[in-house]
């Protein structure tokens, strides 16, 4: 696998256009009926086999799973994925406790203010339109961390110790466990796409990633027009959500039904992103979802890992993934150049 620089990319490309032509495309999907979820509608996997022992055999068997659900769904719940559960505690308890603040404390950290060099890091307000971009606002608050080859945690924003004295700590341990688990998973990825084990390490050796610590607090039940977050597509190489509550909603592509994602006890929801879809030239799916419209009488709090190549590496079709018979339907690009596209859950 080779890379190159980002001039050399197509410039057929329009960033801002895909980002438009996605947020019209959702507003048309009718999420009216949601169903529960059926028994494969959101496939378990795993993953403890093959992290313990390392055997080829292990990755062949784990791949194949991860090929069907990323085929077939979009979506997976993942468990066996070593990290500790009260690594995971830790984390709601500090993000917890973070939305707690005041909101002149939170609105000192606020999302691309003027007077910050790097934009996309920060506190996000309740009713925010970004992160999905939409015409109304989504029913959520967030806190949000991003690191890449040139980025650090030095370079996010963060409260003042004296306020939350944990809490960078907790959440720089907690991106480092997710940032490992995501590396640690690319040679499942590459050999259910029928390539080697290796084939993804060279883009991933620093990766692009977004830490979004999401706060949906109790909203009013009339409010039927509204998300938590509206529906969307991501645009990563895939998400790895945690969550304290159900409020997930994805759409079912075998049932062609949208349908309530289950909590799974200890696992993960991962789901593919816009920027796998392209490089495996749409044969692993990028699927729609949203957070609900928070009605309980409790605030739900949702941390999603959105994992990504180096920023500035350029993406050619997996070779297992086009042929003369299948030609590649992207351009080569880098998931720099494709910045106009954004996250949301």
């Amino acid at each position: 696998m080779t890379s190159s620089e980002d001039s050399s990319v197509s410039k057929d490309f329009d960033a801002k256009a895909k980002e438009e032509a996605l947020k019209i495309e959702s507003e048309q999907w009718d999420t009216s009926k949601p169903e529960d979820a059926q028994p494969n509608d959101i496939p378990i996997i795993d993953l403890e086999p093959y992290f313990a022992s390392g055997e080829e055999s292990e990755l062949n068997t784990v791949a194949e799973q991860l090929r069907v659900a990323c085929e077939e769904t979009g979506f997976l719940s993942i468990v066996g994925h070593q990290i500790d559960k009260s690594v995971l505690d830790d984390t709601f308890e500090q993000i917890r406790h973070f939305h707690n603040l005041p909101i002149e404390s939170k609105n000192k950290i606020l999302m691309d203010r003027a007077d910050w060099p790097v934009g996309g890091m920060g506190y996000l307000p309740f009713k925010n339109r970004k992160l999905p971009a939409r015409d109304t606002g989504n029913l959520n608050e967030a806190f949000i961390v991003k690191c890449d080859d040139v980025l650090g945690m030095d370079d996010n924003q963060w409260p003042i110790d004296s306020s939350l004295p944990e809490f960078r700590s907790k959440i720089e341990h907690y991106a480092k466990e997710m940032e490992s688990l995501g590396k640690r998973m690319l040679p499942i990825y590459a050999r259910a796409l029928g390539m080697e084990s290796h084939f993804f390490d060279e883009a991933f050796t620093n990766p692009l990633y977004r830490l979004r610590m999401t706060h949906y607090p109790a909203a009013k039940a009339d409010a039927s027009d509204a998300f938590g977050i509206a529906p969307h597509v991501d645009t990563s190489f895939f998400t790895i959500l945690a969550q304290d509550s159900p409020g997930l909603t994805v759409y079912s592509e075998r049932r062609n039904v949208w349908v309530n994602a289950p909590m799974v006890d200890g696992g993960f929801i991962v789901n593919t992103g816009e920027l796998l879809k392209h490089w495996s030239n749409d044969r692993f799916l990028s699927t729609r979802h949203f957070a609900n419209n928070n009605t309980s009488s409790e605030s739900r709090y949702s941390i999603p890992f959105f994992f990504n190549a180096n920023p500035h590496y350029v993406m050619s079709c997996i070779p297992s993934c086009c042929s003369d018979e299948n030609p590649a339907k992207y351009p080569p690009i880098s998931y720099a150049q494709s910045q106009g596209v954004v996250q949301g859950e």
